[in-house]
């Protein structure tokens, strides 16, 4: 059975992209599949009324991918942790619908990942506002209860995740995510000065401090960590 790993095609996914690219994975049937996702930059248009976040505690209409989505989460989230009124919010498409929506006044402000929102700030089509940290990891891996249970197929599959990202951090790492996401250079070795990528085990603590900030900004309701945490 082969192993179908979800993957936003970014730098933040770069060691699976590298796994894959280099037939790490070939004789240990995976694959990578393309979903979307982001983590967190807030950006307005040029000339926007707006120049710092403080301006956005009055009322701001939020530019969001979807309905649920990461974009919405975190607009959610920085409403309730600065004490913002209560967000709007307009469904705006990827990041380009997103670019579009603010500079037409359709929105008003919109989070992304900051490393690439990078190349349209040079660009000078948004401008950047600020930086809103949540107390999440970018990403993690999570997987269904049946595959959980299947002890030896995720610890093996870990293993794997563990000696790519190895081989990732590596001398090619900078001209790697160049090459093969189109970055700059100097973006890709700002990013690298604050990423981390973890192998250890889930921090039930931290997995707490999460489930109360997501049931503040009224993302989820009455969750426990034993409920979202399943261990091989």
């Amino acid at each position: 059975m082969v192993l179908r790993v979800g993957c936003v095609p970014e730098h933040f996914s770069a060691p699976l992209m590298y796994a894959v690219d280099n037939g790490m994975f070939l004789d240990e049937r995976i694959e990578l599949v393309d979903w979307n996702g982001r983590s967190w930059a807030v950006s307005v248009k040029q000339d926007s009324k707006y120049c710092s976040l403080d301006d956005l505690a009055f009322g701001a209409t939020f530019g969001i991918s979807r309905k649920g989505s990461g974009s919405q989460v975190m607009a959610q989230y920085a409403s309730s942790q600065y004490e913002w009124k209560e967000p709007q919010f307009a469904v705006l498409g990827d990041v380009n619908g997103l670019i579009e929506g603010v500079q037409t006044s359709q929105a008003d402000a919109f989070l992304w990942e900051r490393t690439t929102m990078q190349r349209h700030y040079s660009r000078q089509q948004v401008r950047y506002l600020g930086t809103v940290r949540p107390p999440w990891p970018a990403f993690s891996l999570a997987a269904l209860s049946p595959l959980i249970s299947d002890h030896k197929r995720v610890v093996g599959f870990l293993e794997w995740v563990q000696k790519a990202i190895e081989d990732f951090m590596g001398e090619r790492r900078i001209e790697y995510v160049c090459e093969r996401l189109g970055y700059g250079e100097e973006d890709v070795k700002g990013w690298l000065e604050y990423v981390r990528f973890s192998a250890g085990e889930v921090d039930c603590g931290k997995i707490d401090k999460v489930l109360k900030a997501l049931e503040k900004a009224g993302v989820v309701k009455d969750l426990a960590v034993s409920d979202v945490v399943l261990k091989p």
